[in-house]
């Protein structure tokens, strides 16, 4: 037992040396920053917190709100509308070009989403209308470029993204899930 716990003891040293090593070599930051995010059927602001794990690799990190509004695009229903919080995960890499960067990430949404919607009763015609609710899984791809903004510690960036929207659990009628595009301006600055 005592060997093992010198073996851990004696590990964890070699990783806080390279650690620390590493550290002094690199320079990590951190960024804080606001999002628009706009797809064919909804809006989502957020709040991003990009970490920096080197100069080439980061994580991201954004809390926000999805407002949603399908209009004509539910195959499920007439009409789906509604909003709710969640926020998302993601891993970015950049690679410097001109006096900005581009970005490839890929990241992992997750949104606890409140829908109203309306639909046709069968050959009657009339209409129904009800609530679902449904929590959304969106893992999706990202690329862009970011432009530093002169004099400054900031920075401006429009990203494209393409994923999947999965409704991972539903209390309620189904409602639309799909493949969705989207395009987000962002704007974030150094800590």
């Amino acid at each position: 037992m005592k060997g093992k716990i010198v073996s851990f003891l004696f590990c964890v040293s070699i990783l806080s040396l390279s650690y620390a090593q590493d550290s002094s070599v690199l320079k990590k930051r951190t960024d804080l920053g606001v999002s628009l995010q706009v797809y064919p059927a909804g809006i989502i602001p957020t709040i991003n917190l990009e970490h920096f794990l080197n100069e080439n690799s980061s994580l991201l990190f954004r809390l926000g709100v999805n407002f949603v509004d399908r209009q004509d695009f539910s195959d499920v229903n007439l009409t789906e509308e509604g909003e709710g919080f969640g926020g998302s995960i993601g891993f970015r890499k950049h690679y410097p070009s001109g006096k900005g960067k581009f970005i490839a990430g890929f990241n992992v949404d997750v949104w606890s989403l409140n829908i109203d919607w309306t639909d046709t009763i069968g050959p009657i015609g009339g209409t129904i209308a009800g609530s679902t609710y449904t929590l959304v899984v969106q893992p999706w791809l990202e690329g862009g470029y970011f432009l530093p903004i002169k004099n400054t510690k900031s920075q401006i960036g429009l990203t494209a993204g393409f994923g999947r929207e999965i409704n991972a659990i539903t209390s309620g009628d189904e409602v639309e899930q799909g493949f969705i595009a989207s395009i987000s301006l962002q704007y974030q600055f150094s800590l």
